[in-house]
């Protein structure tokens, strides 16, 4: 009896078994699409690293991409403007835009764009834009970089001239490793709260201020003495000497009005602690309102000054927070590889 019982077990599983591979044979299977990864240029030792050499999937495989990855050729021709030669390593010196190849091309809503969209590329240092693609593309307008800095601090996300969106402020850490963040690195939202209160003039005086995660000001020896040299009335706030030698001399050298690259600063200018390839570090930062500056004493110079990865920062943000927008399709984890650091004993980077 025990025996029979198995085997008429036996033949039900296999009946089962068989009925079913039979469905599956009638139907129209498709394979899973997987997104393409684009991978990314590795950065050069000794020269600006641009942030990643991760693989990122771009956000919308509906929009048309040059063999290049570019998603317009006003970019590219942008791009190669200024970035060209550091990419080719005929020009050492810091990343204006970020790795030759842009990792994020999006359509994303603007009310007075034709359909309510417009074209945007995600580049390590910023974004590019195109708001009115029936507009003269000869003009320095034709292409914009938008407030990222600005929305990360506030959380208000601008989807037209006057309309806006809001989500929570970034906590990602203003600068440094983004997945090893040292825990006194300030986050975007620490300026929302007490970074960006219009200030007095204090051109020739030293900063000594470091701005710790839920610290706030304190008052320290820095590593290097830096000084205000300028003051926006504007705003209120005052410019480090490090960041206004920049607008002076390698902006300046690019043909480029600092304000038209960084809008108004919506911060002091403050030391924070951050890592940069697990390694802690003292560096300088001041916020602005399209872009945020470093100065790192540590860093080989001419790469001591350079642009903060406010694009990338801005896309973790907006694409993979949890409390941001979510993408059309799955998207590949941004993570930040291991800085080259500079050993000023040897003038090797290690």
């Amino acid at each position: 009896m025990r025996m029979t019982r198995q085997s008429s077990s036996f033949f039900r599983l296999a009946l089962i078994v068989g009925l079913a591979f039979a469905l599956v044979s009638c139907m129209d299977v498709q394979t899973p699409v997987v997104p393409t990864l684009t991978p990314l240029p590795t950065p050069t030792p000794g020269r600006a690293d641009a942030s990643t050499n991760a693989v990122l999937p771009l956000v919308s495989s509906a929009i048309k991409l040059d063999s290049e990855g570019f998603a317009d050729p006003a970019f590219r021709a942008l791009w190669q403007q200024y970035d060209g030669a550091v990419a080719s390593g005929d020009l050492s010196r810091a990343w204006f835009w970020g790795q030759p190849v842009p990792f994020g091309a999006e359509e994303e809503p603007y009310a007075e764009s034709p359909g309510g969209k417009r074209l945007v590329e995600y580049f390590d240092k910023g974004r590019m834009e195109i708001n009115d693609p029936g507009a003269d593309p000869t003009s320095e307008w034709y292409v914009t970089s938008g407030l990222l800095t600005t929305e990360l601090v506030t959380g208000r996300v601008q989807v037209g001239a006057t309309a806006f969106d809001t989500l929570v402020p970034a906590q990602i850490p203003v600068t440094g490793d983004l997945d090893n963040a040292d825990p006194a690195t300030p986050v975007y939202a620490d300026f929302g709260e007490a970074g960006v209160s219009a200030t007095a003039d204090r051109s020739g005086q030293p900063v000594t201020t470091k701005f710790v995660h839920g610290q706030g000001d304190v008052e320290i020896a820095p590593p290097v003495p830096v000084t205000i040299a300028s003051y926006d009335a504007t705003v209120g706030h005052n410019i480090a000497d490090v960041f206004v030698n920049y607008f002076d001399h390698d902006l300046a050298a690019m043909d480029l009005n600092w304000l038209y690259v960084m809008g108004h600063p919506i911060s002091e200018p403050y030391w924070v602690t951050a890592r940069f390839g697990g390694t802690s570090q003292l560096v300088l930062v001041q916020l602005f309102e399209r872009r945020a500056l470093s100065f790192n004493p540590n860093n080989k110079a001419g790469l001591q000054v350079e642009f903060t990865n406010i694009g990338l920062h801005y896309y973790r943000w907006r694409y993979h927070n949890s409390t941001g927008f979510v993408p059309p399709m799955p998207v590949a984890v941004v993570e930040r590889p291991t800085r080259a650091a500079y050993d000023a004993t040897t003038s090797n980077w290690t």
